[in-house]
């Protein structure tokens, strides 16, 4: 199995290449961090010799969120380069890769409307799934832009939801219903006082508060 060290090492010579990336445990995240967590990671698979690489996109708003963001969405290595830890150029190929490809399509992604368009890269339908379709997510998304008027119907829909749920999905419509509830009831300063709460712990919990610049969220805004 690929091992910690390995690991270690190559998102250690990523960040020295990269100004804007930190590592933080098995994450190499972007900087600055202003609603939207982008991450690269090297997963442990089950060769030895032959690791996987995942980008991540993700709301850092989300009360339950990691740096895995939305979904692991997995990227490849070109197939006519080393693609083995074994192989001479190795690391090379890996660095060409992050450069060309993944680290342009990541500074794309500036603002939480951003999320919706990544390009560059294919995503996953899992991703999209998570973005557009996952309950929880869209009333966070939609009230930080400031759509109440789509957040609302969704908390209606699903307000009584986590009082039945006996596993992991609660935490997350029991807050969700919490921020629904304040869209419904039309308190815009504590929707306010929430997405910020939730971001603050959140940097806090994945140890970012290093590149993390406390912005206004779209929905101040309006």
């Amino acid at each position: 199995m690929t091992t910690k060290r390995q690991i270690k090492k190559l998102l250690e010579v990523a960040a020295s290449r990269h100004p804007d990336l930190v590592v933080r445990g098995p994450f190499l995240v972007l900087a600055p961090l202003r609603h939207v967590l982008r991450s690269i990671s090297i997963d442990r698979s089950w060769n030895a010799d032959y690791p996987r690489f995942y980008w991540h996109i993700g709301h850092a708003f989300n009360p339950t969120g990691s740096l895995q963001g939305l979904c692991p969405d997995i990227f490849w290595l070109p197939d006519e380069g080393p693609r083995l830890w074994s192989q001479p150029g190795f690391t090379e190929a890996f660095i060409e890769t992050l450069d060309q490809r993944i680290m342009p399509m990541l500074r794309r992604v500036q603002t939480i409307e951003d999320m919706f368009h990544v390009r560059g890269e294919p995503r996953s339908c899992e991703y999209d799934n998570w973005l557009i379709r996952h309950e929880p997510y869209r009333i966070q998304i939609l009230t930080a832009l400031g759509r109440f008027e789509e957040a609302a119907p969704i908390y209606e829909q699903i307000r009584d939801w986590h009082l039945t749920m006996k596993n992991w999905w609660q935490p997350r419509f029991e807050a969700a219903s919490r921020l629904g509830a304040l869209v419904a009831a039309g308190d815009h300063p504590a929707i306010i006082a929430l997405l910020h709460q939730w971001e603050d712990e959140f940097v806090a919990r994945n140890r970012l508060e290093d590149i993390y610049e406390r912005t206004p969220f779209p929905a101040e805004q309006i």
